[in-house]
């Protein structure tokens, strides 16, 4: 790939980034109550709680109270805690926090 294919695709990428908006939007209540419960988990780095955090996401998205994409993105925050990487996780958390008050 040439360098200036390579330049002309990552302006496209920027250029769609902030066309889309960066970072997580609104997303619905139930998203909201998790975000927070994990926001307080990630601060406090409870690695006992991510498994069943996980599991209660699961059944929500399966019982239609949770969207797939926002179960996606929960459980993406719960891997990243479960990595270890809680700071990470916790920003994630915040962000989603608030996306919903903008």
């Amino acid at each position: 790939m040439s360098s200036l294919t390579r330049c002309i695709g990552i302006v496209c990428l920027v250029s769609l980034c902030f066309a889309l908006g960066c970072g997580p939007g609104k997303v619905g209540p139930t998203a909201y109550e998790y975000a927070k419960a994990l926001y307080s988990i990630t601060n406090r780095q409870a690695s006992d709680v991510l498994e069943s955090v996980r599991t209660q996401i699961e059944v929500d998205r399966a019982d239609g109270k949770l969207p797939s994409s926002e179960a996606d993105m929960l459980i993406a925050i719960v891997d990243d805690a479960a990595k270890g990487e809680w700071k990470s996780a916790n920003r994630e958390c915040r962000e989603v926090m608030e996306a919903q008050i903008k």
